[in-house]
């Protein structure tokens, strides 16, 4: 079967008509957290609700979901407390995806909200263990978000997981997002009610095995130089679109099948991968993986067509995968839990490094604490600082305290390239406070791995109001090292280079009642032989 380009284009419009779907998020900004949520959302159009994200721990966890019978608050009198009065909707089984990112419910619910209806929903986990992330609230009932559709209004926070029967704990704010299509629809399939088409037994297409889900898009990353494969199967003829441009979330969306067209072929790059101008439909030949290079930085989306004569439309699609190929310069944020750890790789994007030295070993990842510091062969979540825990367990360099980064500051990797000895990675905490003091103890500073001036510690500063909490800060091999007497950063100010005996010497400075002393303002120490035989307080 031979289509031409401009006819296969032309298939796909004629089926598609655009989305009415819509969405509304409060925010993802946690703060607080427990079991769950009880809000309203208030329809000022006929809408029907598809779907939800949420906002918990990145662990497996199950959810259910449950509207006010008949409609109405969750806050009138005798609701919260009477399970006949709330009908479970769905219960769904999902991955979190962790501390300020979307978890995808996946449902379609096709509940339906008439024009000037107002609505209760309550959002909860079916066991405890894991935190539903929320933000505190002012009053039940206060406006929140709106658009032109929908109004959601602050609610209630939940630490109960008692069937039917809820006790909320104070005004607390819905983390999450309401996805739903306009119009009272028995299901959510009239927009179409996704964002985004999946991979199915006809047609799927991915590079590297990711997989997306209806409302998460197949979002890869890779680094230039590195090859990745563009993985396809199909059981009918085929051709596959490809647009050097992102993929476009709730794109068209067919009227028969309610498919989505997410790969942008209205965009100058848009081409067919088996007939150019020509568009060849070809059979398939089950399975296939295509090598692909990526010499330049791009992004580029795919989309699979394969012919299906039981399909409403004709044919089905694969979901559209989209590839970001990145040199790694920039600068990556850390989302970092209390008293957590991040892993960062480096042959891999985000960063697309290359590898650390470190006292003589060479690393090809790093791990970033939320408690200050890099540390190699481990992280920790440990909130202590003290020198003999730094004498005994993993290589570290850095700063450590009981910081509060998940509420206050920023944590910050960057790639610099190869400005420094190699590639030059900076962690840099901004405005991070001491643990417990609504935002005081204000303190900054970098951790440089092969830097300019080798590892380094650099622009450190504090504003003053630190507490009583320990802190320590240096360079240490950890329990393969040798420790030599404990330093202070302030007296070696100014003092010139600073030799040890030996290679695997650790430098460290330790306060335990409070900060590293710093009367003659220091900003900077510096490990120019990447180990503790050798460093400079600047």
């Amino acid at each position: 079967m031979r289509w031409s380009s401009a006819v296969l284009v032309a298939l796909l419009l004629a089926v598609a008509c655009p989305a009415q779907q819509g969405s509304l998020t409060t925010s993802f900004a946690g703060g607080n957290g427990c079991s769950g949520n009880l809000f309203d959302v208030v329809a000022t159009v006929d809408v029907t609700v598809c779907s939800f994200d949420v906002h918990v721990d990145p662990v497996p966890v199950s959810f259910n979901v449950y509207a006010v019978t008949g409609g109405g608050s969750w806050n009138q009198p005798g609701v919260v407390s009477t399970p006949a009065a709330w009908t479970l909707l769905a219960t769904v089984a999902v991955t979190g995806a962790g501390v300020g990112t979307p978890t995808p419910l996946n449902l379609n619910l096709g509940y339906q909200i008439p024009a000037g209806v107002t609505q209760g929903f309550a959002i909860e986990l079916v066991n405890t263990g894991p935190v539903v992330w929320y933000t505190n609230g002012g009053s039940y009932g206060n406006p929140l978000v709106n658009n032109a559709d929908i109004a959601i209004l602050e609610g209630g926070g939940l630490c109960n997981t008692t069937t039917g029967q809820f006790t909320p704990n104070a005004p607390r704010n819905w983390n999450g997002t309401i996805y739903y299509e306009l119009g009272l629809n028995p299901t959510c399939v009239g927009g179409p009610a996704i964002p985004y088409q999946t991979n199915n037994s006809v047609s799927s297409l991915d590079v590297n095995g990711v997989i997306g889900t209806a409302f998460t898009s197949a979002a890869s990353n890779a680094c230039v130089g590195e090859i990745v494969n563009m993985n396809s199967s199909g059981t009918g003829n085929y051709e596959i679109g490809v647009a050097f441009a992102p993929t476009v979330a709730g794109g068209i969306g067919t009227t028969a099948g309610a498919q989505v067209v997410n790969l942008n072929i209205g965009d100058p790059s848009f081409f067919f991968l088996n007939g150019g101008s020509i568009g060849l439909l070809i059979p398939h030949p089950g399975t296939f993986a295509m090598p692909l290079t990526t010499p330049n930085v791009l992004t580029a989306s795919g989309q699979q067509m394969v012919t299906d004569a039981g399909h409403p439309d004709g044919f089905q699609l694969s979901q559209a995968p989209e590839l970001t190929v990145t040199v790694g310069s920039g600068s990556t944020p850390v989302t970092l839990q209390d008293d957590n750890f991040v892993q960062m790789m480096l042959p891999g994007p985000p960063l697309c490094g290359t590898t650390v030295d470190f006292y003589g070993t060479t690393y090809t990842d790093f791990f970033v604490e939320s408690n200050g510091g890099v540390t190699f062969q481990m992280g920790s979540g440990d909130f202590t600082a003290t020198a003999s825990e730094w004498q005994s367990q993993m290589p570290r360099l850095g700063i450590s305290a009981d910081l509060e980064p998940n509420n206050y500051g920023t944590v910050t990797v960057t790639n610099n390239g190869a400005a420094g000895i190699g590639n030059w990675i900076t962690v840099a905490y901004s405005n991070v406070t001491e643990w417990g003091t609504a935002g005081m103890g204000v303190t900054s500073f970098n951790v440089e791995l092969h830097g300019p001036n080798g590892h380094e510690i650099g622009g450190f500063m504090t504003d003053g109001t630190w507490g009583a909490t320990p802190v320590v800060g240096g360079i240490t091999l950890g329990a393969g090292g040798t420790h030599p007497m404990l330093v202070s950063f302030d007296v070696l100010f100014g003092m010139g280079l600073q030799a040890n005996a030996n290679t695997t010497d650790s430098v460290i400075d330790e306060n335990t009642a409070g900060m590293l002393a710093n009367t003659n303002g220091w900003t900077s120490v510096q490990f120019p032989s990447f180990d503790g035989s050798a460093y400079l307080v600047q």
